[in-house]
Order: structure tokens, then C-alpha cells, then sequence
């Protein structure tokens, strides 16, 4: 290892819910280079949590001010001021040669400015391509910026920033996998309500009952729909439980919400990856970045509209030799395409490149 290249890392991201964190923390490991990690919404205090947060959700909601004003603007003891204490202490105690933000939870320009000036700051924004505009008077303290979307690149450059990069998803493999178990589901859908999604869910509902849904805000939306609402089997599903349902599904369904309600936009989300990996067929809305990753037709099945995926749908759960064609490929492409390793010696080669120049 040569002495420009980061021997410890400061890991900062929300919260552990997808494990993206973990699974960067185990390549780091396997790398022989040390860290770190705050998740920034669980750093916090009772007073924010019990007094704060209740005020203004309860004032909000008897529309006593606007959703966007903050009664306890600048409280010392707010969950905002707090988790920029707690980074600045972080950074000074243990004196990481990187600190990289998996974008969540925002932090004040001042916080960013002095980390950038004690040591490289690294972003991986993972948030909607609708959100770009929360960060532009972050970017001058950015030492380099990622997205997961290719749009992202393009919209960073087009300001003139010209330390971006696309950084796309990986696949923990250590998590999943393929496994012995029947098959209890023709689909399945993982992941938070939108309205498309919910649209797609519905179209889908017309191709075959037999199918469960998993994710936050499900339970909500769709209590006038019984039918649906039935469906629904948990706000969340992770770990061995997330690869058991993949494993024990026919065709595992993926649509996106990375730009406007009626697009998929650019970016790909965590499934075009794990449900390959599992050995699980991936039928998917198409974006411009997923053939980056995986070839359509062969390592996953695309559709670019509901009807267009509603007659995929159907054609795969007739055709079984066609559905493990497409499973078996797919789980062999993704083994070998990009996994966490991959991912962290690319910005751990990007941070040795800033360093030595």
C-alpha cells in the first residue's frame, strides 16, 4: 500500500436500512484499511426526540406554521446542531485521511467547509435525481462527488463542477445468494410506496394474484384497496429474510422512482443487482444506466411501460425454461460485475490519485 493511499476512513450515511454501510465497512476490512462510521439519524438527542420533533410535527399538522419552518431553528439541542457536533468531533478524535458521506441527512456548509480543509471529503449522493438542487451550495467543499445516476454527472458538470463521477450500486454477496427452496410466489415487489408503483402494483395484481408486497407506507395508501392492502406483509424486509422471499419468488418485480412520477430517469436502485444475485429472475422498468451493469434480455427482463410489463410478466411465469435462463445468467453476471470490493477500490484509488497530486 503506498503511503498516499487512505489507511482510515470516517464512514458517515444515515442509517444502516439498506446495510450499504456494513457492507463497505467488510471490503474495508478485507483492504487492510481501518474506520469509522456515524449514522447520522440515529445521533440524536432525547430532547429533539420527546420535545422538538412532536411540536413540530403536531404544529404542522394543525397547520399552526408551514411544513418547511423549524420552531427550534438553531437549537442547540436539535437533531440538525447535534449530528454537526458529533461529525466535527468525530473527525478531530480520530483524524480519518478520508471521511465519505453517503448522502442522507444534511449537513450545515460550515461543518462541510472545515472537514474539507482537515482532510478529503468525499460525497456519494444516493437520493433522487429530482433532489439534485439540495446540494449545489454543497459542491465547492467536495473534494469529489458521486452519483448513482449518470444524470447526476451530467447535471454537476453542466454547473461547472468537474470532480464528479458515477459510482453505481453493488452487490453484498455475502448476503445474497442463491438457495434450495420452492417457489410460493408468481412476484413479489420490495420497496416504499409511490403512486407509480402502485400503479404498476395494480397492473401487475391483473396478471396473477399470488404475490406479497414489502415496504414502508404500503399499509397507508392502500387501506380503501382490501384486495391489495391484503398483499402487504411488512414495512420492511432485510438480511436472510429479504433473500429468502427473492429465493422463494418466481419473478421479482422492480420499478423505479429515481425522477418525475411518469419516468424511470437514469439511475439504477439496489435490486438490479441482489435479486440476480439470488438466483431470481428481475423483471424491471428500464433506465439508461442499467446496461452499464447487466445486458437486457439476458441477464434481466425490461419493460418501458405497464402493459409492456404486464405481457412480460405474463409470458415468464408460462415459460419456466425462459424464467431460469434469464435467472441463471443474471446470477452469473452479478457475481463477477460489481461488488462492494469493486465499489471501495474505486474511491479509495480516487482519494490515493487527490493525494498525490
Amino acid at each position: 500500500m503506498s503511503d498516499n493511499f487512505p489507511r482510515k476512513v470516517l464512514l458517515v450515511g444515515n442509517c444502516d436500512r439498506p446495510p450499504v454501510m456494513s457492507a463497505i465497512a467488510r471490503a474495508l476490512d478485507r483492504l487492510g484499511v481501518a474506520h469509522r462510521h456515524l449514522y447520522s439519524q440515529l445521533c440524536n438527542t432525547y430532547f429533539d426526540r420527546f420535545i422538538i420533533h412532536p411540536v413540530n410535527h403536531y404544529a404542522r399538522v394543525l397547520r399552526l406554521k408551514p411544513k418547511h419552518l423549524d420552531l427550534f431553528e438553531g437549537h442547540p439541542k436539535s437533531h440538525r446542531e447535534h449530528r454537526n457536533r458529533e461529525l466535527l468531533r468525530l473527525v478531530a478524535d480520530y483524524r480519518p485521511d478520508l471521511v465519505w458521506l453517503i448522502r442522507g441527512l444534511k449537513f450545515k456548509p460550515e461543518t462541510l467547509e472545515i472537514i474539507s480543509r482537515q482532510t478529503r471529503l468525499f460525497c456519494w449522493y444516493t437520493e433522487s435525481e429530482t433532489r439534485l438542487g439540495e446540494i449545489e451550495a454543497e459542491l465547492p467543499y467536495y473534494h469529489h462527488l458521486y452519483f448513482i445516476s449518470s444524470r447526476g454527472v451530467e447535471w454537476a458538470n453542466e454547473l461547472g463542477y468537474r470532480s464528479a463521477g458515477l459510482l453505481q450500486h453493488a452487490v453484498d454477496t455475502a448476503q445474497f445468494h442463491p438457495m434450495d427452496l420452492p417457489k410460493r410466489y408468481d412476484w413479489c415487489f420490495v420497496g416504499q410506496w409511490h403512486a407509480r408503483r402502485q400503479h404498476y402494483v395494480e397492473g401487475l395484481a391483473e396478471v396473477s394474484r399470488n404475490f406479497v408486497i414489502y415496504g414502508p407506507r404500503w399499509l397507508k395508501r392502500l387501506w380503501r384497496r382490501p384486495a391489495l392492502w391484503l398483499k402487504v406483509r411488512g414495512t420492511g424486509i432485510w438480511g436472510e429474510a429479504l433473500n429468502r422471499l427473492y429465493n422463494q419468488t418466481k419473478v421479482v418485480i422492480n420499478v423505479s422512482v429515481w425522477a418525475q412520477e411518469k419516468e424511470t430517469g437514469a439511475g439504477v436502485n439496489l435490486r438490479l443487482l441482489e435479486v440476480p444475485a439470488c438466483g431470481a429472475c428481475l423483471l424491471t422498468d428500464l433506465t439508461r444506466d442499467a446496461a452499464r451493469l447487466l445486458t437486457p434480455e439476458v441477464h434481466f427482463v425490461g419493460a418501458s411501460s405497464l402493459p409492456e410489463m404486464q405481457a412480460r410478466l405474463a409470458e415468464l411465469l408460462k415459460d419456466e425454461q425462459k424464467r431460469e435462463s434469464i435467472a441463471r445468467q443474471g446470477y452469473e453476471a452479478a457475481f463477477r460485475v460489481r461488488t462492494y470490493d469493486t465499489l471501495v477500490a474505486q474511491v479509495l484509488e480516487d482519494c490515493r490519485r487527490l493525494r498525490t497530486a
